[in-house]
C-alpha cells in the first residue's frame, strides 16, 4: 500500500472513531464543544416576587411595586450577594429576578420601594458590602425630620416627625437550598410580600348636621415604629409624629329631624409605617383643637383598626389572625361625630361604611 492510500486509510479510521465517540461524549459531559449539540447544561435560579398579602387575596406586585433590592446572606449571617432592580421591568409578565449564587443555603431578603422613580426615598438601609456586612445590619429605617425643642450641654433635642404620604415600602424573607446539577436546569422559587406603609382618613362630622371646618383641627398619630429589622420585626426607636400630609372639605349627608341634611366633614389624610399587634396601645391617634386647648379625640388607631376585622372575615369568607389583617389591611378610614361640643361621641364611629360601638378598647376625651 502506498504512503497515498495509507494517509487515506487513516483519515477515514479517524473519522469513523471521532464520530462513534462523539454521542457518548455528548451523555456524558457539558462542554462548550457539546453545547452545539446538546445545548447549555447550566444551572439558573430565579426569583419571583407576589404581593397577595391583601384583602382581595390577590397579585398586586405589577401594579404597586416599583423598586427591589434583594440581599443574599450565607448559614452564618454573611452577605454574599446582593441585587437591585426597578422600573418597566417589574410590570412585565412573569417577571422574577436572577439569582447569581452557587449552590448552596442561602436567606433571601427583599426590601422592595427603597429606590422608586420620582420617589420621595421614604425608607432607607444602610449601605452594605458583600463579604463584609452582617444580616443584623440590614435594618429599615423611615426618614424623618426633627423639630427642635430644647438645647442641652450635650446639643439640641427634637421631637421626630413625618408629613409626607410615604412611597410603598414592603418586605420579604426566604430561606433556599439551591441545588447542584451537572446535568444544568432551571429552579423557580417564590417570596411572598409584606406592605409596611398604612394610609389612614379621618373624618370628622357633626351628628347635628353642623359644618366642621378642617382648619379648626390638627391631627397626628404617633408611635416608635420607624424603624425594621431584617426579619420585618419593629426595632427600639424613637417616638415618630407622623402629620396630617392633606387636609380637605367633604360633603355627607346625616339624618336631622326625620330628613337627610348634607353637611361639611373634616377630612385628614395621614400614612404611618408598619402596624403591629405588640404597638396596639403605643399608635395613638389625637384630634385638637387649632389652638391645642382642647382634645377632641384620642384613640389607639391600631385597637380600633382591628375592630373592622370580624367584618372583612365576613365579607370575603376568610379567618385572619390580628397581625394577619394589619397586614393585608392598608387603608383604614374612621369617621367620627361630634356633639355640640366638638366633642367625639365615642359611641358611635364609622370604621370603613360599618359602624361600631367599641366595648373594652380605652378612650380619651
Amino acid at each position: 500500500m502506498n504512503g497515498m492510500k495509507i494517509k487515506t486509510y487513516m483519515k477515514r479510521t479517524a473519522l469513523r472513531v471521532l464520530l462513534a465517540v462523539l454521542p457518548l461524549v455528548a451523555f456524558v459531559s457539558c462542554n462548550d464543544f457539546v453545547y452545539d449539540y446538546e445545548g447549555d447544561c447550566s444551572v439558573t435560579y430565579r426569583l419571583k416576587f407576589c404581593y397577595e398579602k391583601n384583602l382581595k387575596w390577590a397579585d398586586a406586585f405589577a401594579n404597586e411595586v416599583k423598586s427591589v433590592n434583594l440581599y443574599a446572606f450565607d448559614t452564618n449571617g454573611l452577605l454574599v450577594w446582593q441585587k437591585t432592580e426597578k422600573g418597566a421591568t417589574l410590570t412585565t409578565k412573569d417577571y422574577s429576578m436572577t439569582l447569581d449564587l452557587p449552590a448552596g443555603d442561602y436567606k433571601l431578603i427583599a426590601w422592595c420601594g427603597l429606590d422608586n422613580d420620582g420617589g420621595k426615598k421614604s425608607f432607607s438601609v444602610p449601605e452594605m458590602t458583600v463579604g463584609v456586612s452582617r444580616i443584623e445590619e440590614l435594618q429599615c429605617i423611615l426618614k424623618r425630620s426633627q423639630n427642635v425643642i430644647a438645647s442641652t450641654k450635650d446639643g439640641e433635642s427634637g421631637e421626630a416627625h413625618s408629613t409626607e404620604m410615604l412611597d410603598f415600602l414592603f418586605h420579604g424573607m426566604l430561606d433556599v437550598s439551591l441545588p447542584k446539577n451537572d446535568d444544568g436546569d432551571c429552579y423557580n422559587y417564590t417570596m411572598f410580600l409584606t406592605k409596611d406603609v398604612n394610609h389612614v382618613r379621618i373624618i370628622l362630622q357633626h351628628l347635628s348636621a353642623q359644618d366642621v371646618d378642617v382648619n379648626d383641627f390638627v391631627f397626628r398619630i404617633e408611635d416608635d415604629n420607624g424603624r425594621m429589622g431584617y426579619d420585618n420585626e419593629l426595632i427600639k426607636d424613637e417616638k415618630i409624629t407622623y402629620h396630617a400630609w392633606n387636609t380637605q372639605s367633604g360633603t355627607a349627608g346625616i339624618v336631622s329631624d326625620g330628613e337627610v341634611v348634607n353637611c361639611a366633614t373634616a377630612i385628614a389624610d395621614l400614612t404611618v409605617a408598619r402596624m403591629t399587634l405588640g404597638h396596639s396601645r403605643d399608635m395613638l391617634l389625637t384630634i385638637t383643637t387649632k389652638d391645642g386647648e382642647s382634645v377632641v379625640a384620642g384613640v389607639p388607631v391600631i385597637d380600633y383598626a382591628l375592630l373592622a376585622k370580624d367584618y372583612y372575615e365576613m365579607a370575603y369568607g376568610h379567618s385572619m389572625t390580628p397581625q394577619d389583617f394589619l397586614d393585608r389591611e392598608d387603608e383604614y378610614e374612621m369617621t367620627f361625630f361630634l356633639d355640640e361640643n366638638n366633642k367625639w361621641v365615642s359611641s358611635y364611629i364609622l370604621i370603613h361604611s360599618w359602624r361600631v360601638v367599641p366595648s373594652d378598647v380605652n378612650l380619651d376625651k
